[in-house]
């Protein structure tokens, strides 16, 4: 049985990977943690884990790839290993990770690949590489983004118009209550360990093998004792706020003029569990890239939840693998 620090510090020594740890400073406060493999020249392929997670996500993920591409591995600021700073939200957070990976990999192209809240900040920058933010005076998004990989998300603005519907308000009810003002306190009143593993055990799948893969390793108590951090309680329900109150009007302005994906797009999804929610995810995505052609759209099934990079790790890292071979030809 695989041992975890009492700090949860160095979680590549739980990967039992050949990464690199780093802690990368940012000109917004926020410090940067990642885990890299360097191949020494290429693209490099971003890996974005999301709530309630850690980078810790993509083990059974790294192996299938990290021979084949460069890798970036970042812990989002605000998650109970890199610190936030200022605001919160796949925006600034995003253009904190591009700092990093800059840092890291000057020069280099990017694929980007997020899961949850970290593919809210693939699908952020893709659209910010495409139509640069008035404010980048630093040209942080200045860089070739070959393609984005988005793994069992709707736009946010999407999620949030589903709320009409009582289901679905039920289904995703951590959304409104993580945003509001009292939910830091609630939490650590209530265990933040409890909230999390329950919020793991609640939109995880049905199927035996894929449970026991996203358990392994000691996952949920790494992700259960990260969570219990006051500043990641803190951070967290920051994010959603910013997920509530920042990100839906500006997908809105996006969406009315024109500002979309421009670059090849993978999106994969549950069947069971997003598919289940909103019919033809595929669909709904077609909206938002600039061209059709430009989209690959694949659902996941046997009964397999939302935590894709684990529970059905066999299909996303082959998914990936097979889309990084497409976009780099």
């Amino acid at each position: 049985m695989l041992q975890m620090p009492s700090d949860i510090r160095n979680l590549e020594s739980l990967f039992s990977l050949r990464v690199e740890r780093h802690v990368t400073p940012t000109s917004s406060g926020s410090t940067v943690i990642s885990y890299t493999k360097d191949l020494g020249e290429g693209p490099v392929l971003w890996l974005v884990h999301g709530y309630p997670q850690s980078a810790y996500i993509w083990r059974h993920i790294i192996p299938q790839l990290q021979d084949k591409i460069s890798l970036f591995v970042p812990e989002l600021p605000g998650y109970g290993l890199s610190t936030l700073k200022g605001t919160a939200g796949v925006a600034a957070v995003g253009a904190a990770l591009l700092e990093a990976s800059h840092a890291l990999f000057p020069n280099r192209d990017i694929i980007l690949a997020g899961h949850d809240r970290g593919a809210r900040i693939c699908h952020r920058l893709s659209v910010s590489n495409a139509h640069p933010p008035k404010d980048d005076t630093a040209n942080l998004h200045s860089y070739k983004l070959l393609g984005t990989v988005l793994l069992d998300i709707v736009p946010t603005l999407v999620q949030w118009q589903s709320f009409a519907r009582p289901l679905a308000s039920v289904s995703y009810f951590h959304w409104p209550f993580l945003a509001s003002p009292v939910a830091a306190d609630m939490i650590e009143a209530f265990g933040a360990a409890k909230w999390t593993h329950l919020g793991l055990d609640r939109i995880c799948g049905d199927n035996a093998e894929g449970r026991k893969a996203m358990q392994s390793d000691d996952a949920w108590e790494v992700y259960e004792s990260l969570l219990s951090k006051r500043e990641a309680i803190e951070g967290s329900c920051a994010d959603y706020a910013s997920g509530c109150f920042v990100e839906p009007p500006l997908q809105e302005a996006d969406q009315s003029e024109g500002r979309k994906i421009q670059s090849p797009a993978l999106v994969m999804w549950s069947l069971s569990r997003l598919g289940k929610m909103h019919g033809d995810v595929g669909s709904i995505w077609k909206d938002w890239v600039q061209d059709t052609s430009l989209l690959t759209a694949q659902g996941v099934g046997d009964d397999v939840g939302h935590y894709l990079p684990e529970e059905a790790s066999t299909v996303i890292g082959s998914a990936i693998k097979d889309f990084v071979e497409k976009v780099t030809k």
